[in-house]
């Protein structure tokens, strides 16, 4: 399986699409037989974490991963996969999630939940070990306040 970085060149319309991108190249699970190739986009393992982590009771939202004025900032849908990143080491994902939470409630049995969810999502779909993922608490917020629908 291969999975592709998120550092991209520019690259003018007739080079080659492997000259655009650099890639890692991670192995399928052992025993299975090789039939062909497999590239996952980071983009694809992006919509895993998020809707893994979306789906969590308590979470608010993806949030991104800088703070704004020293305020968290809720990215909207369409920018979501800002608020996760992906990395590669040693044929193993880490993944760092980015997210606002629910004020009042247990923020590490949350935390937990996401790292549980994420992990077995990307791991359920990819089949590949996700190593770590680390869950970034960028700010609280209760879910009806109206300062949390402006950002």
């Amino acid at each position: 399986m291969r999975v592709y970085h998120d550092d991209t060149s520019l690259a003018s319309a007739g080079e080659n699409k492997e000259h655009m991108l650099k890639t890692s190249t991670i192995q399928p699970q052992r025993g299975a037989r090789s039939l062909g190739k497999i590239e996952v986009l980071p983009n694809a393992i992006h919509t895993i974490a998020t809707r893994a982590t979306s789906e969590c009771y308590g979470v608010l939202g993806i949030a991104a991963p800088r703070l704004r004025n020293g305020q968290a900032v809720l990215l909207p849908a369409e920018r979501c996969a800002q608020g996760v990143q992906i990395r590669l080491a040693n044929d193993q994902i880490i993944v760092e999630v980015y997210v606002i939470l629910e004020y009042g409630l247990r923020i590490s049995e949350i935390a937990h939940n996401i790292m549980s969810s994420v992990k077995f999502s990307i791991e359920k779909m990819l089949g590949v070990p996700v190593v770590q993922v680390n869950v970034n608490v960028q700010g609280l917020a209760h879910s009806t306040s109206s300062e949390l629908k402006k950002l």
